[in-house]
């Protein structure tokens, strides 16, 4: 699996929609993420788990949080929690001599006191259904 971006929508200190490039060149394997204490590291980890493992992720700053606390707790200060937040995330996967593209896209808001989630999986540009 080979990541290419990480997009987030209001997710922590990452208000608005920000994309972040993951792919790699030639020559060039490494994506380095830095930056001050309190800048969006972490939230930039846990937003890759989060997007990819649900409420199976292990979240560096969840704590005791049930998990539809935390997806509450992530939603950017400032913002409605009705207008919510969402992670997506695209990779490449090579087997069998194909190059398949994901799109996994978790995206969540506040309902009254519930916290209502959806996911959505892109398969090569098209909507998959049983994923």
């Amino acid at each position: 699996m080979h990541l290419t971006e990480l997009a987030l929508h209001n997710v922590g200190p990452y208000r608005g929609r920000q994309h972040i490039a993951l792919a790699t060149r030639s020559g060039k394997p490494v994506v380095l993420i830095g930056g001050l204490n309190g800048c969006g590291k972490t939230t930039f980890l846990d937003a890759l788990q989060l997007a990819l493992y649900g409420n199976r992720a292990q979240l560096s700053n969840r704590g005791s949080q049930g998990y539809e606390e935390y997806l509450g707790s992530m939603i950017s200060r400032g913002v409605s929690p009705k207008d919510g937040a969402s992670v997506s995330v695209s990779f490449t996967v090579h087997a069998e001599g194909l190059e398949r593209t994901y799109q996994v896209t978790r995206s969540w808001a506040a309902s009254g006191k519930r916290v209502k989630e959806s996911l959505d999986v892109v398969v090569d540009g098209e909507w998959d259904r049983i994923l």
